[in-house]
């Protein structure tokens, strides 16, 4: 499953981004089924550089303020008029109560039963999930001025949590939850803007996602013009123990489950697969006697994020770190083999650009609490002590567990491996 950010723009289009709207795709019988969460001032422009509109399988509003839903408009004068006739197929609309009849009003001199002809307009509920092709939604209701929803995306084994508009409030625990990618509305700056039960800020919006726990990547949205995207930031990241991202319009994110930081997992994002051969093949030939595998070994990057991805790579390359753990439960999950010695695998930025071949010197089994001084120092990471290891490592083995519906304690079975850099020659350890 992979989400677009079409829009995140709050409460009107801005300079850099059309108001909310995010497009959702994942493969499923043959083809991409794609729907929308929102579709907001500004949207439907933005929306034609990804897609046809027309193809669309299904739109989920959020609630019925403009810049949430009024490129439905468009939308319904684009499959109208098109020269070649309408699509055959009603567009499935999913929204709050008055969906139809808003819509209807939005758009001056509708003939009778227009919007009728191009929409086919239904009212969800709050928990009661719908399925959507490959994709299971389940709108819980938020705390807005007007009846909303936030949006809970399930698809591939991942999980996207939207919540629209809204402060807080209990249902954005089960909306977050485990969510591999959480988009929170940051509307409200603190010290600025004190009225409740209408936006969430920064630190309301972290403290949100880290109580409801286990959610893998923290996204800030919904960011009016007026805001200082970096104040926002700041405040978030005073409540929130890994990165707060901002959502940028044009940015597309793949969904995989919350990993721990510095431990290899693999790539979430779409590897290079064909320059990882080609830096394989080079590998092989430069050093026949240790390239044992005959295949592509594994194609990895470290982290749950982008930015991550490209810090952690740039620490092997560039910096300190020879070594990175993980979760034996995970690589159970996912069907893996455990590290062994002698075996090599590749890392990758967040770009999916491979950069290394790694070569694996020492893999030991052990509980969490095992962790020594020499190897916390050797993950070459923050400060580098096995007190901030447990700390930062513990905070994502816990999330993993959450996901993995086990419980996180310290004598849970790691993987703590080292390795060498072998290539390209430039990085190699010798």
């Amino acid at each position: 499953m992979r989400v677009t950010v079409i829009g995140c723009s709050g409460s009107f289009s801005g300079p850099r981004s059309p108001s909310s709207c995010y497009l959702v795709q994942a493969e499923h019988e043959g083809r991409t089924w794609s729907i929308l969460l929102d579709l907001g001032s500004g949207a439907l422009g933005a929306l034609q550089r990804h897609l046809d509109p027309t193809t669309v399988d299904a739109v989920l509003l959020t609630h019925l303020h403009p810049d949430h839903c009024v490129d439905l408009c468009g939308l319904y004068v684009m499959r109208r008029y098109r020269p070649g006739g309408a699509p055959t197929r009603r567009l499935p609309v999913h929204g709050p109560r008055g969906t139809a009849e808003r819509i209807s009003a939005m758009y001056h001199g509708l003939e009778s039963g227009g919007m009728d002809a191009q929409f086919d307009v239904s009212t969800v509920a709050d928990a009661a999930s719908l399925t959507i092709g490959p994709f299971t939604v389940t709108p819980y209701a938020v705390r807005h001025p007007v009846e909303a929803f936030g949006y809970r995306v399930e698809a591939d084994g991942a999980t996207l949590a939207y919540t629209g508009d809204t402060d807080d409030c209990d249902n954005l625990g089960p909306l977050l939850r485990g969510a591999d990618v959480a988009f929170l509305d940051s509307a409200f700056v603190d010290g600025r803007d004190e009225i409740e039960g209408i936006h969430l800020s920064g630190s309301r919006a972290a403290r949100a996602a880290a109580r409801a726990g286990g959610v893998g990547r923290l996204v800030l949205t919904h960011l009016p013009a007026w805001n200082h995207p970096e104040v926002c930031r700041e405040q978030a990241q005073a409540h929130w123990p890994g990165e707060v991202e901002l959502a940028e319009a044009g940015q597309t994110y793949e969904l995989p489950g919350p990993v721990a930081p510095g431990a290899a997992h693999p790539i979430a994002l779409r590897a290079d697969l064909p320059a990882a051969g080609t830096m394989w093949a080079a590998y092989r030939s430069a050093r026949p006697e240790q390239a044992v595998e005959e295949e592509l070994p594994p194609v990895e990057s470290f982290g749950d994020s982008a930015a991550m991805a490209d810090e952690l790579a740039d620490l092997v390359l560039h910096g300190p770190k020879r070594a990175t753990a993980g979760l034996v439960a995970d690589y159970r999950a996912a069907g893996e083999d455990l590290p062994r010695v002698g075996s090599h695998w590749l890392v990758c930025d967040g770009s999916g650009t491979p950069r290394a071949v790694l070569r694996t010197l020492e893999a030991r089994v052990g509980p969490v609490e095992s962790v020594d001084d020499g190897f916390a120092w050797d993950e070459g990471e923050g400060e580098r002590t096995r007190e901030s290891w447990l700390a930062d490592h513990g905070a994502f083995f816990a999330r993993s567990c959450e996901r993995l519906g086990i419980d996180y304690h310290e004598g849970l079975e790691v993987v703590f491996e080292r390795f060498a850099v072998v290539w390209p020659h430039e990085h190699s350890d010798g």
